[in-house]
């Protein structure tokens, strides 16, 4: 039988783009004025002698190494998430993707640029250990993750055909993140944004389109690294579909109950309260993975949780689980969210330099003869999509970075009710390393449109 609707998506891009743009650029990097925009596919123009490695074997990293990038992704997914929510609608963030695209640029950052980012970032490695660390999750999280689950993670650096970048750089790309870079050609704008989408949509199962919206690269853009993140993950116990009946949920918190499919599953689950919350664990087949739902006690608490949501607080959170006999009710529901800027969010957070075409520093990247012609992020893009049923999760994610120059109760105890009726947060985790795959929270659980 085919899984049900269930799916978690998220993309991000970042651009990068000459430090400033000069009236007459270098010849090699100019076309003709009188040749028209010029497809992906165009006729071959030879690269500048970059090589592009792809070794066999990544570099060594522990499991302490590993942990430690998951505290930092984490830290880093709940510093991104309190800055959004305040949006309207459901939201969703995904820290692994997000993570492994920056930990990429943060390896060819140099300087002032480079102490930024890891503040930022949460980079608690010396930058060997932190690439080769990242490097390791994203490896683990390409089908290391339990019998009967799907996981699929891709990284891909498109870089401009004519631009020559740090061959020490393009060799910890493609050995740490196992990520080949393939050279396309940003003065046909159109045809390069439609080949990284499409990169995106068929590395996430066609789950994400558009990660990149129009005008996200240009003739200017020299670099766009990408990640991309699948995930289709069964129940260990699957809601009966039998069960399942329309039963009021609280659309935005408000005193008014929408009917909305609602799953029912009772049994043994692990189960915490927390201050003006509660949570329930439910567990992935294969052992690897869990989702944690988080319900404030008030139908209007989803804010008050939403302030104290720090990865101290998941994590305290996580540790105060145990097993109890529950009775879950919980909506299906689908978080889907346009292509999101994060520049604003990152740069509140104090990641200024990188996006400044005049002072970032990325020649641990490219590092060529014009200050012009070097590199700065222009912008950093996300977009994620939830659906979540009876049967499991089907998640994916993708991110992209642009550049451009410049114990048990007794069986006769009754089940503790939890009754998800209305706004929720939710929290897809790896279990081994503690990472956060996926971070987001549900206002209204009907899909959209």
């Amino acid at each position: 039988m085919t899984l049900p609707r269930a799916s978690l998506l998220a993309a991000l891009a970042l651009a990068a783009c000459p430090a400033r743009q000069t009236p007459s650029p270098p010849a090699a990097d100019n076309p003709a004025p009188a040749a028209p925009a010029a497809p992906v596919a165009q006729a071959p123009v030879a690269p500048p002698p970059t090589p592009t490695p792809t070794p066999a074997t990544a570099p060594e990293s522990s499991m302490d190494d590993q942990r430690a990038a998951a505290q930092g992704l984490n830290r880093l997914g709940t510093d991104l998430y309190a800055r959004l929510r305040s949006q309207a609608g459901n939201l969703a963030v995904a820290p692994g993707s997000i993570a492994i695209a920056f930990g990429m640029t943060e390896a060819g950052a140099r300087g002032d640029t480079l102490e930024e980012m890891r503040r930022v970032l949460h980079s608690g490695l010396d930058a060997t250990r932190q690439a080769a660390a990242l490097g390791a999750l994203s490896a683990r999280w390409n089908g290391g993750l339990g019998d009967g689950v799907t996981a699929r993670t891709a990284n891909r650096l498109f870089g401009h055909q004519r631009y020559a970048f740090e061959a020490p750089y393009v060799a910890l790309t493609g050995s740490a993140f196992a990520a080949p870079l393939e050279r396309v050609d940003f003065a046909g704008a159109s045809a390069a944004r439609a080949r990284i989408n499409g990169w995106v949509a068929e590395q996430t199962m066609d789950k994400i389109r558009d990660l990149l919206p129009d005008g996200a690269v240009n003739a200017d853009t020299r670099l766009v690294l990408v990640n991309a993140m699948y995930l289709r993950a069964p129940w260990e116990t699957p809601f009966p579909e039998h069960a399942t009946r329309d039963e009021a949920f609280h659309v935005g918190g408000g005193a008014a109950g929408t009917p909305v499919p609602t799953m029912s599953l009772s049994g043994r689950l692990s189960y915490a309260q927390g201050a003006g919350f509660k949570a329930v664990e439910l567990p992935y087949r294969g052992g690897q993975l869990a989702m944690d739902i988080l319900l404030p006690d008030a139908r209007d608490g989803l804010p008050a949780l939403e302030a104290q949501l720090t990865s101290e607080r998941i994590q305290a959170t996580v540790d105060a689980l145990s097993p109890s006999q529950v009775a879950l009710r919980l909506p299906r529901f689908r978080v889907s969210t346009e292509s999101l800027s994060l520049r604003g969010a990152l740069t509140a957070l104090g990641m200024n330099l990188p996006f400044d075409r005049n002072r970032a520093d990325f020649t641990g990247m490219a590092n060529p003869p014009s200050p012009a012609d070097r590199l700065f992020i222009s912008d950093a893009f996300h977009k994620v999509f939830v659906d979540v049923a009876e049967a499991g999760t089907e998640a994916a994610a993708a991110t992209a970075v642009v550049m451009g120059r410049r114990g048990r109760l007794p069986p006769s105890a009754p089940p503790t009710p939890f009754v998800v009726d209305r706004p929720f947060v939710f929290i897809i985790r790896d279990l081994r390393t503690g990472a956060v795959l996926f971070l987001g929270r549900v206002l209204d659980p009907r899909p959209a449109g």
